[in-house]
């Protein structure tokens, strides 16, 4: 220990005083911290994996170290830690679950990724969704669709958790709230990952009704005595507080009023001095009947008879899509494509079809021709070696995390 009293003569008592209390704290032994994040998120990992086993979901061995890796470096993002936690202890699969693990189904789980923006993007179209950190909205539906598209590329990417609900990837902490997101509705389901699983009948039926998340989030609110909605502010969970950590743009649209009148908005557009313009109801383009007919090709190879494809394919322009049809330009037409794909995707995995024949039959690349590129062949060294940086990166950043919640 420094010798204050001989090295720091000149000083007042209360100096000295408090340099030997920094001198005998930099000596001392590190003391164990209180708070274990990994054994948190444990115990964490382990309640949920229970959850869901208790209500009839089957659970995988959980991911590994190289399939988080792979998936982080495909998609570009990272796992938050409690959410890598849970599917490090197992991988829930079945209809409404997203598969991070089948090599045949990454078109699905890209589109998955996709789905949150497409969703919002087809209400801002409505005039449903508006945030007021892009300023006015500008009185052109196809400039507003553009400025609105730009300011989204700065929102935190959503990961699929179940069916339509979604943890943002950033901030890269535990403890971000689940949204809900779709074509209609966008509002918080979870105040983080833990509050999320707790719904004790949300997994007993295979389908996330929103109705259901919505009257367990008011069960939530009762029971903290706080609202979700009005919850939501800057502050983040970390001081204490139960309420959402608020999470740049999609906080801000689950609390906008707007949305909650998404349907009357949509219907009273046509005398809203901006103008919005549907597709033509009379006719499909010819590349969405193309597309279907592949679909229909599908089906049939898998032994469907011609009754059920007809149905399923055999759609007229205007049912193609439920309510009202905003079809801007090209992206939109394409989100909106995505959307129906998404909900044929639904109703098969539910009839027992596994995420690979489903990505096989629906297809799921609905990105502009510009953004695609032919897929290129890597040696195998390359692909070791690019799947070990992976590996180290993945590595350094959990352990950097350790650290700093250590």
């Amino acid at each position: 220990m420094v010798d204050v009293d001989r090295r720091m003569t000149g000083l007042n008592p209360a100096h000295i005083a408090g340099l030997r209390r920094l001198s005998a704290r930099a000596s001392a032994a590190p003391s164990v911290p209180v708070r274990n994040g990994v054994v948190s998120f444990a115990s964490l990992a382990d309640k949920v994996i229970n959850h869901l086993r208790d209500s009839g979901i089957h659970v995988q061995h959980g991911l590994s170290d190289t399939e988080f890796a792979r998936a982080e470096a495909e998609f570009g993002f990272v796992f938050p830690p409690d959410l890598r936690a849970v599917l490090a202890a197992g991988l829930p699969v079945g209809p409404g679950f997203p598969d991070w693990r089948s090599g045949g189904a990454r078109l699905h789980l890209r589109a998955s990724l996709d789905l949150p923006i497409a969703a919002i993007s087809f209400q801002i179209a409505r005039n449903a969704v508006w945030s007021k950190s892009w300023g006015p909205r500008p009185c052109e539906p196809e400039k507003a669709l553009r400025v609105a598209r730009n300011a989204l590329k700065r929102a935190p990417l959503l990961i699929p958790i179940f069916n339509h609900c979604y943890i943002p990837s950033n901030p890269s902490l535990a403890g971000n709230p689940i949204f809900f997101v779709d074509e209609n509705r966008i509002f918080c389901c979870g105040l983080d990952l833990s509050d999320f699983f707790d719904r004790e009948s949300l997994f007993r039926s295979s389908e996330a009704d929103p109705i259901l998340l919505k009257k367990q989030r008011s069960v939530s609110e009762k029971s903290t005595g706080v609202s979700v909605s009005a919850a939501f502010s800057r502050r983040s969970l970390d001081s204490g507080t139960r309420t959402p950590r608020w999470v740049e743009f999609w906080s801000d649209a689950a609390t906008d009023k707007r949305r909650r009148n998404s349907s009357s908005s949509s219907l009273s557009a046509s005398s809203s001095p901006e103008r919005f313009f549907e597709m033509p109801r009379s006719k499909v383009p010819g590349w969405v009947e193309e597309y279907i007919g592949q679909i229909g090709s599908v089906l049939k190879a898998g032994g469907w008879s011609e009754s059920d494809i007809n149905e399923m394919v055999e759609v007229s322009a205007s049912g193609f899509f439920e309510g009202e049809m905003v079809v801007l330009d090209n992206q939109a037409l394409l989100d909106a494509l995505l959307l129906k794909a998404d909900k044929f995707s639904d109703s098969l995995r539910k009839a027992g079809w596994s995420s690979e024949e489903v990505s096989e039959a629906l297809g799921f690349d609905f990105r502009p021709e510009k953004e695609r590129k032919p897929a290129k062949k890597l040696s195998p060294q390359l692909a070791e070696r690019i799947e070990k940086l992976a590996q180290s990166v993945s590595r350094s950043r959990h352990d950097t995390w350790e650290k700093e919640t250590g």
